[in-house]
């Protein structure tokens, strides 16, 4: 089968967790034997309107990102060129990924046009939403378990300006046309969307690779090369106030308190934090390690070098990629419940579930992993089963693969 996948960017080029779930997603379908093709999006016309390479083909896509919320519905140029790129490849299955900013919601009709094998994938809350979802209502809503309905206002308060009322009334009305099946990440992520009337009609997670463990003489050389000598808390991705940083550097104060040696090992961008590291004490700097952004197979073994990865989302992360990667290390994770977390960790098992907000509990949970690497040990053992029977991309290639070959 011939299998086109669909994001706005793919790696190299992007950091983002979709780009990562879609290249995994490419060689487990390779792996069962399917032809697939990437289509995605540039932004340097240098390199033409259709750039195409072996597996992949990339269409110009320039505009003014302060006209994302309506150009995301779709382009007369767009749209010629993804239907030039269809007419090209035939392919016999599609798989959406994220369209709201380059690709535009207009491919998923010119994909059913061509087969009714067409799904689509939602990572995040841009089907329904304009910005991330952060702030008091929505946290005080999820941890009473009750769903959240955004309402007008909350678009316009996020977007001001940018705000365009009929954007999330023509999504609905293409989903709704097309009878694309959305695809939620999580029971969590699914909850919401349709609380804001996106109908889903599956729940796959997503899944990723389980290695062989990364040998004790790479954690060694990884930790020297770095100047880990104590106990190591990982963070990383996009290192932003909604992705938790600053709530966790202030937090660190306490755990040097009583770990006086813990470290902080931050994956990303150090020009993101500048702002948030002014604040806090030159103890809490001094523990903070900056390694930059990091190649895959490098950041496995960052995961396995560490005592506990900690992902203290603050915005709703309807899975939340770091949370499985470092299982299948073998390391635990302390996570907020804001989003799909409590369906990957057992909390107290293979990880803690804790809202950041709590400073005390969430300071508590890190000094618990950190003075007993025993217990660290036994949870990231049980996380790494957890992975293994439940989070590969193996069994998320498949059911995806079962739902193409059924949806008609």
């Amino acid at each position: 089968m011939h299998i086109s996948l669909l994001n706005d960017d793919i790696l190299p080029e992007s950091q983002g967790g979709a780009a990562v779930v879609v290249d995994r997603l490419k060689r487990a379908y390779e792996a069962k034997g399917h032809n697939v093709t990437l289509i995605s999006s540039h932004q340097n016309a240098a390199k033409g309107e259709i750039a195409r390479e072996e597996g992949r083909v990339s269409i110009l896509s320039c505009y003014p990102p302060v006209q994302r919320h309506r150009t995301c519905l779709g382009t007369s140029e767009m749209s010629g060129r993804l239907t030039q790129v269809f007419e090209e490849l035939r392919p016999d299955a599609v798989h959406i990924h994220n369209i709201h900013a380059h690709l535009t919601y207009e491919s998923l009709r010119i994909a059913k046009q061509h087969t009714p094998h067409t799904v689509l994938t939602a990572h995040d809350v841009f089907l329904v939403a304009f910005a991330r979802l952060v702030g008091s209502r929505f946290e005080k809503l999820m941890l009473e378990g009750k769903p959240v309905h955004l309402h007008w206002w909350e678009h316009f308060l996020s977007t001001g300006r940018k705000y365009w009322p009929l954007r999330n009334a023509r999504i609905r009305k293409m989903l709704l046309q097309t009878k694309v099946p959305v695809v939620a990440i999580s029971n969590a992520h699914k909850k919401f969307l349709e609380a804001n009337g996106v109908h889903v009609s599956s729940v796959i997670y997503n899944g990723t690779e389980v290695h062989v463990p990364v040998s004790l003489k790479k954690i060694d050389a990884f930790r020297s090369t770095h100047g880990l000598t104590g106990p190591t808390v990982l963070f990383g991705g996009r290192l932003s106030a909604d992705k938790g940083s600053a709530v966790l550097l202030s937090t660190f104060e306490q755990v040097l308190e009583q770990c006086s040696d813990a470290q902080l090992l931050i994956v990303g961008d150090k020009r993101r934090m500048e702002d948030e590291l002014r604040d806090v004490s030159e103890s809490v700097r001094s523990a903070c390690v900056f390694p930059g952004w990091l190649s895959p197979d490098v950041m496995r073994v960052a995961y396995a070098a560490s005592t506990v990865v900690t992902t203290p989302s603050l915005c709703f992360e309807p899975f939340g990629l770091m949370n499985i990667e470092a299982m299948a290390e073998g390391t635990p994770v302390i996570a907020s419940p804001f989003g799909g977390a409590p369906e990957i960790i057992n909390d107290g098992e293979t990880g803690f579930i804790v809202n950041p907000r709590d400073t005390k509990l969430y300071a508590d949970a890190m000094i618990q992993l950190l003075s007993n690497p025993k217990e660290a040990a036994r949870m990231g053992e049980q996380g790494r089963k957890q992975v293994e029977q439940h989070f590969t991309v193996e069994h998320q290639a498949k059911q995806y693969l079962d739902l193409l070959a059924d949806h008609v």
